[in-house]
């Protein structure tokens, strides 16, 4: 059999082309798929960065400072170049604006044998069931498993190298634990019953089965846990409230710029940042405490915690179930004084590292690859 023909066939075989065994990729994009607009950013080191710096100044600066890893992929628009098919546009765009596009990817990538990657990082989740596609998402529920979805972290700015010229301080372990907090952990009562009402249905199978209480928007968990903290003599709390979402120009109480610097000085100052989901289950902030080499302490609801089979959270963080908040404080203060200075420090060190080997944006597309080689073989 001439070897060209049966490289073909093992392809056919594992539903994907076999250079996908390295660490480069090409994915297809057709230019006749290219619309106006915003398209995905796995796109922005060829297409450009489409962010709107006056409604988004921050997400946008940070793909100005750091951009997805060209020298780990590429784009072609040779299909028998590609390993895979890219949909240039984010799931809810296509849906939005062109909604024929996701069938079109996904009809060339099956007539070529290799899968499709769809881009469906967004605050809200719509089911993508097609063959040999796979699907970029920030959040999900482990008890609701895909196995074609890859979770990466939401877009996450390197605040040491912003703030701090990227230079770590680590600090020296106090004797009692000190947990930072700033954002968004207050609403109105029409905010809480409107949020009550759109999840009832949640809340209702919650009664039955535990898991199903995760599904609680995230300022619930918030807002409990700083109640808790709050209270409790066996830690030290450096809590900014905020009674609005920060991170769009149109509903921030500040500047960005400022409410950033906040951020920064709070977590700086403090041993541990406490995380809990957003109104998706995933939460940003969560890898912004990581950049700036403090330990976060994160508030699980059944969450998909990114690139998780290959990188132990336990090593920089204290993950704590949502069912055990009542016993937060006791938590911490018994994770905190088991610690010694010299483990205490070597945490914030492995913080620091798995940002910028995993979480921050020019780390993303090396593991994403690793994912998608995985999964393919799997499928």
């Amino acid at each position: 059999m001439p070897a060209q023909e049966g490289r073909n066939g093992l392809a056919q075989l594992l539903g994907y082309n076999g250079r996908m065994h390295n660490d480069f990729m090409t994915f297809y994009v057709d230019p006749a798929w290219r619309r106006e607009g915003q398209h995905t950013a796995l796109l922005y080191p060829f297409w450009g960065n489409t962010l709107d710096p006056s409604r988004t100044p921050l997400q946008h600066a940070l793909f100005e400072r750091h951009s997805f890893d060209t020298s780990v992929y590429a784009i072609t628009d040779v299909l028998a170049k590609a390993d895979a098919v890219l949909m240039p546009y984010s799931h809810n765009v296509v849906r939005r604006c062109f909604p024929e596009l996701l069938q079109t990817c996904h009809e060339v990538a099956q007539r070529a044998h290799i899968p499709l990657l769809v881009d469906a990082m967004s605050d809200v989740e719509v089911p993508i069931d097609l063959p040999n596609t796979f699907v970029l998402r920030w959040a999900g529920y482990r008890f609701l498993p895909h196995e074609h979805d890859i979770h990466l972290p939401p877009y996450a700015d390197d605040l040491l190298e912003v703030f701090c010229d990227g230079k770590l301080s680590l600090r020296a372990k106090s004797e009692r634990p000190i947990v930072a907090f700033s954002g968004w952990a207050s609403m109105t009562l029409k905010q809480e019953v409107r949020s009550i009402v759109k999840e009832l249905p949640a809340r209702l199978r919650g009664i039955f089965d535990t898991r199903y209480r995760s599904m609680k928007k995230g300022i619930f968990f918030r807002r409990e846990a700083v109640a808790i903290l709050r209270r409790s003599p066996l830690v030290e709390t450096h809590f900014n409230v905020r009674s609005s979402y920060s991170a769009h120009t149109h509903t921030a109480e500040k500047p960005p710029k400022e409410l950033q610097q906040e951020l920064v000085d709070n977590l700086l100052s403090s041993d541990y940042g406490l995380d809990a989901r957003g109104d998706p289950n995933a939460s940003t902030r969560l890898f912004e405490i990581a950049s700036l080499g403090r330990i976060p302490l994160i508030i699980d609801t059944e969450r998909c915690l990114p690139f998780s089979d290959t990188l132990d959270y336990s090593t920089f963080s204290l993950v704590v179930d949502f069912r055990d908040m009542h016993r937060l404080p006791e938590i911490v203060a018994q994770f905190h004084a088991g610690l010694t200075d010299a483990k205490f420090q070597e945490m914030q060190q492995n913080a620091r590292d798995a940002f910028v080997r995993y979480f921050r944006v020019d780390a993303l597309m090396q593991n994403i690859i690793r994912e998608l080689r995985k999964r393919t073989l799997r499928s």
